[in-house]
């Protein structure tokens, strides 16, 4: 039996991936310094009259604040700077001095509290100097502390809960990657000591058999046929527990498997040959070059015929089997179509594990896969998207 994985935690709340994206990116603190100095540049001070230093402090203050995210230190040391300046060249309050926040949200979302710490409370200083008046009275005063210390509190947290955020969704998604690869190193385990071993052991008993066997060369041909597709299968068997016994699931699309070793040339090729073994014969009919398509849709393909053909040989009657691939615009058609034996039930019952597999397979590239019977014939339709 295959141990169960271990027990993922419930996830925590965290913000929509693509915020998450923007990480290291510094984008979102380059739009907020250009919006705050677009902004100031729209709806200037109450008088209108700003002098040429008044216009250069605001811009390099809104400049440092969009620096913060590349370059953290140069930021937030430059945003320092220029509101000592601001401080010093000018009585107006101007919008820019709102851009001191994005240093201190920026460098706790990056988990830079050193940085945060140091900025937070200079900050929060020069905003006091630079708007409260000593002649202000102790009830303005306090106000305008209050106000103040609210922001900055407020860019603080946003900051730390960001970080807290984006730290939880990378514990929780390692810990989803955990469960994941132990559940498949299990698969891989199991598959070894049940599939894997069992096909091996009737390899080498039909070995035994054709080394007494007399002089039947049907007896013999049926014997070399159960070999060769005994050790096909645990070919098979070992790359697919090679691809779950991988370290990162997600390299699994670049990594060869045997189904990507084969061409859907040869799959249809092999398909031919075992039909033909078992007195059936396949019909093949394409106007398309399927090597050539897109290795997404070459896999499904080739899976999907092996699992067709495998139930021709189970249910197919006399009669040619058909496989018809045609490509219109940029979708591939692939029909199956073989008569079916005598008494057989035309509704198919439930369908078997290998149709539903085979269906998901197609779903998961955006295709449609449908199986109906009518008049004894059993078909099988196929639509899957070839664009790039």
């Amino acid at each position: 039996m295959t141990e169960p994985a271990p027990a993922t935690p419930r996830p925590a709340r965290r913000f929509p991936r693509w915020v998450a994206r923007l990480g290291r990116s510094g984008v979102p603190e380059a739009i907020v310094g250009l919006f705050a100095y677009m902004y100031n540049e729209a709806f200037p001070s109450i008088d209108g009259n700003r002098t040429l230093a008044e216009a250069i402090v605001d811009f390099l203050l809104c400049f440092f604040a969009a620096l913060t995210g590349r370059w953290p230190r140069v930021g937030t040391l430059g945003v320092a700077a220029t509101l000592i300046a601001q401080v010093l060249v000018s009585d107006e309050l101007s919008v820019t001095v709102f851009a001191m926040f994005v240093p201190i949200v920026s460098n706790g979302a990056h988990g830079r509290t050193v940085l945060r710490d140091i900025a937070a409370p200079l900050y929060f200083a020069l905003a006091i100097v630079k708007t409260m008046p000593l002649n202000d009275t102790l009830g303005d005063q306090l106000q305008t502390v209050i106000i103040w210390a609210v922001l900055v509190g407020l860019a603080w947290g946003t900051g730390r809960t960001i970080h807290r955020l984006r730290r939880e969704g990378q514990e929780q998604a390692e810990l989803r990657t955990a469960a994941l690869r132990s559940q498949r190193r299990s698969i891989a385990r199991d598959l070894h000591d049940t599939v894997s071993y069992a096909t091996t052991t009737m390899i080498m008993r039909a070995e035994q058999i054709k080394l007494r066997v007399g002089d039947d060369p049907q007896l013999t041909e049926d014997l070399d046929f159960i070999i060769a597709t005994g050790r096909r299968s645990v070919r098979d068997l070992r790359g697919m527990m090679e691809t779950l016994r991988r370290n990162d699931p997600e390299l699994d699309l670049e990594q060869n498997t045997p189904w990507r070793l084969l061409t859907v040339t040869d799959v249809i090729a092999e398909r031919q040959a075992e039909l033909a073994a078992h007195g059936l014969t396949l019909q093949v009919t394409s106007d398309a070059d399927l090597d050539s398509l897109p290795s997404s849709v070459r896999e499904t393909l080739a899976k999907l015929v092996v699992e067709a053909t495998s139930n021709m040989v189970k249910h197919a009657g006399k009669g040619p089997c058909r496989l018809i691939i045609e490509v219109q615009d940029d979708t591939l058609e692939a029909v199956f179509t073989n008569r079916l034996r005598a008494g057989h039930r035309q509704d198919g019952g439930r369908p078997g594990l290998g149709l539903v597999g085979a269906a998901e397979r197609v779903r998961a590239i955006g295709g449609e896969l449908e199986a109906t019977a009518a008049s004894g014939t059993w078909i099988l339709r196929a639509q899957l998207p070839i664009g790039e």
